[in-house]
């Protein structure tokens, strides 16, 4: 359903803001090819996604690397935490598919096809964002800010910790810690707080913010279509997930929507009428 007059902010979007959205991959065009891989990161730049979506976990030996769970048992063909695997022997596992095996990405490596998806030949106009996902965390020394820290170190190699390359970074997470922790160690990095779907988290969230400072919130489309009064920010600030039906987009798109998290950016950008491609 649509949010209804008098319901919250989300009421007062046009149907004028459509050019505004933002197609954001996530986990790389995931809906084409295994999440995370360089398959559904590359397909995603070659279907011109204005940004792409990653989520990080530490190794053994301390390095970032692209990966939702913090075991390896959904997504390769390995098991076990990949906290407790170094790098080397991530690197043994098949990420892929049986026919087209893959590779762990580490977020270096990552940030290196950013910076090469951004100077194609005859598109210099194009600049992808990166939205990285830091999770919650189970272990006190994990608490302590090495996950944040490696992050920043990345950053910093890549050349994206400050400049005009930075402005193309956003830590999200639904870690309110996280959020904190790294704008200690980098405040100019656009922070963006997720908000899940439970009625408890609806009250929490109020005192959360207050200590996580983030510039933008982030909800799925459900809660936002459904229940906009638990809705905070205005939409043209916010960053909306995971929209994989063409009404959702549609939606997303009439109500000025600014991001939106897609494992199809080429679908969606049909939906969306073409309106999200970059400006040359």
């Amino acid at each position: 359903m649509e949010a209804s007059a008098g319901c919250g902010r989300i009421c007062h979007a046009t149907e004028t803001t459509v050019g505004a959205v933002k197609i954001i991959a996530h986990r790389g065009a995931s809906g084409h090819h295994p999440e995370m891989t360089r398959d559904a990161f590359e397909t995603a730049f070659a279907q011109h996604a204005d940004g792409i979506e990653c989520d990080i976990q530490l190794s053994a030996d301390g390095v970032p690397v692209c990966l939702h769970d913090p075991t390896v048992d959904r997504t390769s063909d390995g098991s076990g935490p990949v906290n407790r695997k170094t790098l080397a022997e991530l690197r043994e596992l098949n990420f892929g598919t049986h026919g087209r095996p893959q590779q762990i990405l580490t977020l270096a490596e990552l940030l290196d096809l950013l910076r090469d998806a951004g100077n194609p030949a005859g598109d210099p106009g194009y600049r992808p964002e990166i939205f990285v996902e830091t999770k919650r965390l189970g272990t006190f020394g994990e608490r302590r800010g090495q996950l944040e820290n490696a992050l920043q170190s990345a950053l910093v190699r890549a050349g994206m910790a400050d400049g005009d390359d930075s402005a193309r970074v956003h830590l999200i997470s639904f870690d309110p810690g996280s959020l904190a922790r790294f704008r200690r160690i980098n405040p100019d990095i656009h922070r963006i707080f997720l908000h899940r779907d439970y009625r408890g988290e609806r009250v929490l969230h109020r005192l959360e913010d207050a200590v996580v400072s983030a510039q933008s919130p982030g909800y799925s489309v459900t809660r936002m279509r459904t229940d906009p009064q638990s809705v905070t920010g205005e939409p043209a600030n916010t960053y909306l997930f995971t929209l994989n039906r063409e009404d959702d987009v549609k939606w997303a798109c009439r109500h000025g929507v600014h991001w939106i998290a897609t494992d199809y950016p080429d679908r969606a950008r049909d939906w969306a009428g073409g309106a999200t491609r970059f400006s040359r």
